[in-house]
């Protein structure tokens, strides 16, 4: 019931995320990408060394992820059920233009802030944590 009320959000609440992330796993499918699952969610080991990037019910880590890693972006998936067409202007572009912005001042040499002082990375961490757990 748990999972097909978490899908059934994903696919009309959170729609908007969720497509792009089914549409992009079948990409990554057709290119010999074997999705797995994680939780509720569905995602996809690809690249080296660059995190990862949640959309809707499916997301994306770096090869060899830790599940550290996997449940931050579970944690995303969580939040795009709340926020539903919301999520990509409140977390998804601003993480994004965070994530670039820390690597810019990383090669800079300059000193960064935890990676979850940025509110919507703590939450997503939170429920991650949270969800995973209880599965």
């Amino acid at each position: 019931m748990k999972l097909t009320l978490y899908w059934l959000i994903q696919l009309t609440w959170g729609i908007c995320l969720t497509v792009v992330g089914g549409i992009l796993t079948l990409v990554f499918l057709l290119f010999g990408n074997k999705p797995q699952r994680f939780g509720y969610s569905i995602y996809v080991e690809i690249g080296k060394h660059w995190g990862g990037l949640n959309l809707g019910g499916f997301f994306f880590v770096q090869e060899g992820a830790t599940t550290a890693l996997k449940s931050h972006e579970y944690g995303h998936s969580f939040q795009n059920l709340w926020l539903g067409p919301l999520m990509p202007f409140l977390v998804t572009i601003p993480s994004a233009i965070r994530y670039h912005y820390r690597n810019l001042q990383h090669a800079k040499g300059k000193p960064l802030k935890p990676y979850d002082a940025f509110w919507c990375e703590k939450w997503a961490t939170n429920l991650g944590k949270k969800y995973y757990k209880v599965l």
